[in-house]
Parts: C-alpha cells; structure tokens; sequence
C-alpha cells in the first residue's frame, strides 16, 4: 500500500482528490476489505475512479478512460484493457455501495437547502438495462410481456432524492423482480421532513415504518380510488381524519401491526378534477389542505432527477456497459456516484450566483464539469482547483431562466392501441 501510495502521479489522483477526499475512498475500501495489499497497475482506488469514469465518460472504452483520468501509476504505460476489467472483478460493487452513503452522509444529507422548514423529499423506482448475457439474464431478470421476455435483463432501483436541490439523498438496488416496496424498506429517511410517495407505496406497514423511523418524518401520496375507510373527525371542507383498516395479510407477516391506523385525508378541486390526498401532516392549522396538494406536485423532481441520470450522464444510451450482473451493479453505483459529484459542484455554483440549486441546468453544467476532466491530464499539476474555480465565476452563464407556472404537460404516449392516456400526434410542417 505505501509503494502504491508513493507512486501514485501528483496530476492523477492528487487532482481528483479535489473532487471526493481520498480519506472517504480508502474508508470506503478498508470498511468492505478491497484495499490493494500489493502493488498493480489499478490499485483498488483507481479502480474506484475507473468505475466512476465509465460514467463520466460515457462514449469512451475503458483503456481510454484510464488514459483521460490519468489513472496509471508514475507516468507507466496504459495497462491492456483486460487489467481493467480485473481490477474492476476484484473490486466488485460493495466499496462504491458504501462510497455513495459517506458522499450523500456529508454532502446532501447534512445540508438542506431551506434548514427553516420541513425537507422535501421524493422517492421512486428507476431500472436500467444491461446486456443480454446469460449471466445478466439468470441473476438480474427482465419482464414479460404477452410477446414474451423483454429483450434486456434490468437492474431495479429505488432512489430517495431532495426535491430542491435534486441531490441523491439514499439509494437501494436489487434485481428486476425485487420490488420497489422491498427496496425501499431500506432506505434512510430524514427527521425535519416530508416525503412523497406515488400510490404503490400504500402499505400500512411500510408508511408506519417510515413515519416512526425518526423525529417528524411525514409522508404524502394521492390517495386510492378504492380506499377503505371511514371518517373519525371533519377538520376543515374537503378535511378529514380517517381510519383505516391494516390487511390480515399484512398483520400475519407482522403481527405487532395495530387492527387500525389513521391518516389524514384531503380533497381539492383543481383543473377541473377533483384530487384526494392521504398524509401523516395532521395539523390543518399547521399544514392547510390547498398548500399541501401543491407540495405534492414536486414529486414531479424525482422523474428530471432521473432524466438527468439517464438522459444527460448517460447520454440517452439504454443499455449499461457489462455483462456481468456484479459488474453491472457496480456500474449502477458509479452512476449514482458521478450524478452526486456533479449535482454537488451545480450546488456550489449555485450557491456562488445565489439562485436555487435546481435553476443550474444539469446538461451544460455536466458537459463542463466532465469537460476539465477530460483535460486533467494535459494540464500542468494543480489545474483541475483552478478550473472548478472557473467554473464557479462562470456559473452565471448555467443559470436556468425561472419555470413557468401555467406550463401544462398531460401525459400521452407515442403509440398505443390500449393505453388510457391519448397518443402522441406528430407535428408536420407540411400543408
């Protein structure tokens, strides 16, 4: 280890320190045992910036990565690419899993971005595609569909996310046929917040478990067209308190569960419809009915949170890069690693230009971020702080104009001869 220390190029990892502390990545490495004992071309904390760098880099070959990160020790030449791929099976996908949790711990975690009030929060489900290898398709899974399988084997996450600054907050991976609620019975919550949940998270053991895990952590999701219930008080038009019966299946695999629960039920007119809602916020003095339909619109975060990851890091590619199922978690996990790096520095040039971290667009932001990356190596030692800090006086020119509050965007789809919501129409300039 301290040969490898010793050697390590001050214009490589020196620099990338200035992006995540060397001190969380040897943590991280010694807390799951993958530290390096001996000296290699990839040393186990490369490997950890490699993985970050498939990411990163999305359209570049591994040895190409390794290159533009000047990941190699003392100036050597390139490893062939089969040592990368070594290295990254030696690591396997536990070091960045634990990484992730000390990046979120201190940096969304510990800083929210209106400590006056309750965090917002948002979780949902995402699945990402991974080649159709044997391998991939035994342990991942994908779905059916009546023509049959899908044509690639998925990885399925739940993610918890801030709805004001779009930073990672936790995040839990499984395979396709794990469930989103199984998922996210695992994920660390926050006291001092509200959480917003779609309707298949309506589970009286998970919401109870959610809600008594901490200090003040209430939740918020429509409400079911079916819900069973009856009215307990009437605190306010369209206001109730409610009572709700815990299933006997759900108190068989849980027995401790109460007969009943309660919850606040509220109903609002807007646009015509009529919306329910069911929150653990009871206080209507507190926490007024028309304020909290509103709040539920930002869940709507979580889905650009994604599109972000997807679309902007990912660069629209659908499917991952290996085609080994620990492989694949492990590139899972360098995503979600790259996309809090980067919301992090979007947070900073935020911060620098006064303006809500959400207003920094994430497309151009990332494109310059990863673009003093890309030039790390052909820069002298010491550049990379500088070119952050450029990007800091720069941040005024990623400034997002403020969202329009009329924009209207009802869901459709772009072919469908049983869907409920109404095709996309195409727009022809011809006459």
């Amino acid at each position: 280890m301290n040969e490898t220390l010793a050697a390590m190029p001050a214009s490589g990892m020196a620099e990338l320190g200035s992006l995540i502390d060397p001190a969380w990545i040897e943590q991280a490495l010694h807390a799951t045992g993958k530290a390096s004992i001996r000296r290699r071309k990839l040393p186990a904390e490369h490997a950890v910036w490699l993985v970050i760098g498939l990411a990163l880099f999305r359209h570049m070959p591994l040895w190409q990565v390794v290159q533009e990160m000047a990941l190699t020790l003392n100036g050597q030449d390139l490893p062939v690419p089969s040592s990368s791929v070594q290295a990254r099976q030696r690591l396997g996908c536990e070091p960045l899993a634990h990484l992730f949790g000390l990046l979120t711990d201190a940096w969304g975690r510990s800083h929210p971005v209106h400590p006056e009030s309750l965090r917002v929060l948002a979780v949902d489900g995402v699945v990402w595609s991974a080649p159709d290898s044997q391998d991939n398709r035994q342990v991942l899974g994908s779905g059916m569909t009546q023509y049959g399988a899908q044509p690639w084997p998925m990885v399925r996450g739940v993610c918890l996310l801030d709805t004001d600054s779009h930073e990672l907050l936790d995040a839990r991976l499984g395979d396709y046929h794990c469930g989103e609620l199984t998922l996210a019975a695992d994920l660390r919550g926050l006291d001092q917040s509200i959480t917003l949940f779609d309707r298949a998270y309506f589970s009286a053991a998970f919401l109870l478990d959610w809600q008594n895990a901490g200090a003040q952590r209430h939740w918020l999701m429509r409400a079911k067209d079916n819900l069973r219930h009856e009215i307990v008080q009437t605190l306010g038009e369209g206001d109730w308190l409610i009572r709700m019966p815990v299933s006997q299946r759900a108190r068989q695999l849980r027995p401790e569960l109460p007969s009943h629960w309660l919850a606040r039920l509220i109903q609002v007119h807007a646009g015509g419809k009529t919306r329910r809602f069911i929150t653990s916020l009871s206080d209507p003095s507190r926490f007024a009915a028309p304020e909290l339909a509103q709040l539920y619109r930002q869940r709507w975060e979580i889905e650009l949170g994604f599109r972000e990851i997807k679309q902007s890091l990912q660069q629209g590619q659908g499917v991952l890069r290996s085609k080994q199922p620990e492989l694949v978690m492990q590139e899972v996990w360098g995503v979600l690693i790259a996309h809090t790096l980067l919301r992090r520095w979007m947070r900073l040039m935020a911060q620098h230009v006064g303006v809500a971290p959400t207003r920094i667009s994430f497309h151009t932001a990332q494109h310059a971020i990863v673009g003093a990356l890309n030039t790390m190596h052909l820069a002298r030692a010491g550049a990379l702080p500088q070119h952050l800090q450029r990007l800091l006086d720069q941040a005024h020119y990623f400034v997002l104009p403020p969202r329009r509050p009329d924009r209207s965007f009802p869901r459709e789809v772009k072919r469908s001869t049983r869907s409920k919501y109404p095709p996309k129409k195409c727009q022809s300039g011809l006459n």
